[in-house]
């Protein structure tokens, strides 16, 4: 499987877990404060499951949303509604969310990604530039092509 397509994948999933975290108020009562923790880090986790979808490199991208995950692990104790259904759906969201992006990031970091991604903008920019002079050395001192 390549790298595009495992991105793909973690991208989508982190996207599902997201949607269904920042939906738990909908369908789940809970306390204010387990409505603003599920509903924001379910829609932080959203926007960074998108920028890891879209980035060459979703290197930071995986580790953001391992992070979100544990914060939203460990979110119902700190927001005080852990008796609730709500924390339920954080705890379970959030582990499935720090263990797929966590070992998204562990093996972005193993395959060198961040590296791969530089090299490769590297080299796309220097052919460009080959390109640009050879395109300046056919034309004559005239203006016209050669």
């Amino acid at each position: 499987m390549g790298s595009r397509s495992k991105n793909s994948i973690v991208g989508w999933a982190a996207m599902v877990l997201g949607i269904a975290t920042a939906a738990t108020p909908v369908w789940l009562a809970t306390t204010a404060a387990g409505t603003g923790l599920t509903l924001g880090l379910g829609a932080l986790t959203v926007v960074y499951a998108m920028w890891s979808l879209l980035a060459r490199n979703p290197t930071k991208d995986h580790w953001a949303l391992s992070v979100i995950g544990l914060m939203l692990f460990i979110s119902p104790w700190v927001g005080g509604f852990a008796a609730e259904g709500a924390g339920w759906v954080a705890w379970t969201t959030g582990l499935l969310l720090a263990l797929l992006a966590g070992t998204a990031y562990v093996s972005d970091e193993a395959g060198n990604i961040a590296e791969t991604a530089r090299v490769e903008e590297l080299v796309a920019y220097r052919l460009r530039q080959i390109r640009q002079r050879e395109s300046a050395d056919r034309v004559d001192g005239s203006g016209r092509a050669a």
